[in-house]
């Protein structure tokens, strides 16, 4: 029971071993995916923050586009017959106040009626002639009936989109009809450049709008990978339209700097606790081994020998044979020779007994005392035939060293459970008896 006890207290240990390794691996990969994922989410609420005011200043500036279109469209709705300077100077003190509009035109129907600053390269800074707002639609009253173009890249190689509002002339009845339209050409480039050098100047953007032809969002200012890698996301306003805007900072790596670092204790930490359980199981199984053999030999000491006859007489009251061996003469070897002879004596006799029989069925329990446990098949009472077989074992191998050969003499005495005995106290005090039998013989 007691070396059931302690095998299963060295289970527990191994057992231990291995869950704390597997625990303290899991532990540190949690704890750096913790790390990672609440670093991720501060990036991309630093990042979201930083987007709202990047959203703020881009719809600043497109919001004065707007009152740029929406003045030339109030100016014209009022005075549709003006003289040309007028108008000039009134695109000129817009495009002064709005740096982002770079042209503005003026339409009759579909005719162009005005246009500054008039270029060479009309059809690069003018698009096609506006569509005639349907006069029949509610909608088509309101003044803030925006237009917006697809992006497109002028001569200069800045992206820019036209914005078209209607000019509606106003009567007393405030009923009015459909005159014409403004258009303002609108520079996306400068309005990002302008961006870039105030708060977005730490991450990267770009624009997406709505694409019908690939049914979803289609970017069209930035590196299209920032829409799969965007540290944060946000709608913006513009005009009529919504566009999504999309931001990654730069100069920063995706995985949490010192991760390697924490790895690397994490799990040099798992293995020194790892290192110090096997150490607690190896020193535990070693005291086991000290505590149930013998020091010099290995053998099993009377304590484990005690422990494994009561292991062995417990199958079925089976007969056992207990072996009781006197070493003849060995204190004149240790005389002679000296203890450093002696032991080694001692332990060529117990290499001898193994391989009589099993490791685990010898013992020593003196100084030159040895015992042997022996299952029998069937009871072999008055037999001596073990005792002459052991005999002849010992003397057939001598023990040779530098100074020569010494042969093993022994007297041997035998008991056999359970007729001559129920413990191993009674059974060795009756082969011990034999033993003195012997010895007395030989002498």
């Amino acid at each position: 029971m007691l070396d059931r006890f302690k095998g299963l207290q060295l289970n527990f240990l191994h057992g231990l071993l291995v869950v704390v390794f597997l625990v303290g691996i899991a532990c540190v990969e949690w704890v750096i995916n913790l790390t990672s994922s609440q670093y991720q989410q501060l990036k991309s609420n630093r990042a979201t923050t930083e987007l709202v005011g990047i959203r703020s200043q881009m719809e600043q500036l497109f919001g004065e586009a707007s009152r740029a279109a929406f003045a030339f469209s109030s100016y014209f709705s009022v005075q549709p017959v003006t003289e040309p300077v007028n108008t000039r100077l009134l695109a000129v003190s817009i495009l002064k106040e709005s740096p982002v509009v770079k042209r503005v035109s003026v339409w009759r129907n579909q005719d162009l009626l005005f246009a500054y600053p008039i270029t060479p390269a009309m059809t690069l800074w003018t698009s096609q002639a506006p569509k005639q707002y349907d006069l029949t639609s509610p909608v088509a009253q309101l003044f803030e009936n925006y237009q917006v173009s697809s992006p497109r890249l002028l001569e200069n190689g800045a992206l820019a989109l036209d914005v078209t509002l209607p000019i509606y002339t106003r009567h007393f009845t405030f009923s009015g009809f459909y005159w014409g339209s403004v258009r303002l050409l609108v520079d996306i480039s400068e309005i990002m450049r302008r961006v870039r050098e105030g708060s977005a100047a730490d991450y990267e953007l770009a624009l997406s709008r709505a694409s019908v032809e690939k049914l979803g969002e289609e970017v069209f200012l930035g590196n299209p990978d920032i829409l799969n890698t965007a540290d944060a996301t946000t709608e913006l306003d513009v005009f009529n339209e919504t566009w999504q805007i999309h931001a990654r900072a730069k100069h920063t790596n995706t995985k949490v700097s010192g991760m390697g670092w924490l790895r690397f204790f994490g799990y040099a930490g798992v293995i020194v606790l790892a290192a110090v359980i096997a150490l607690l199981s190896r020193s535990y199984r070693a005291l086991h081994q000290q505590a149930q053999t013998d020091v010099l030999t290995g053998l099993l000491n009377r304590r484990a020998l005690t422990q494994r006859f009561k292991s062995l007489a417990s199958r079925n009251d089976k007969p056992l044979e207990v072996i009781y061996i006197d070493l003849n003469k060995f204190k004149p070897i240790n005389d002679r020779y000296g203890h450093a002879v002696g032991d080694k004596f001692l332990m060529h006799v117990a290499s001898i007994l193994n391989t009589y029989v099993n490791a685990k069925e010898a013992g020593r329990i003196g100084g030159d005392e040895f015992v042997v446990l022996r299952p029998l098949k069937t009871s072999e009472l008055g037999n001596s035939d073990s005792v002459k077989d052991i005999v002849e074992h010992l003397r057939e191998h001598p023990f040779v060293f530098e100074k020569g050969e010494l042969t093993i003499h022994a007297s041997v005495g035998r008991a056999e459970f359970p007729a001559e005995g129920r413990s191993l106290e009674e059974l060795l005090h009756v082969a011990d008896e034999r033993m003195y039998e012997d010895k007395n013989k030989n002498a």
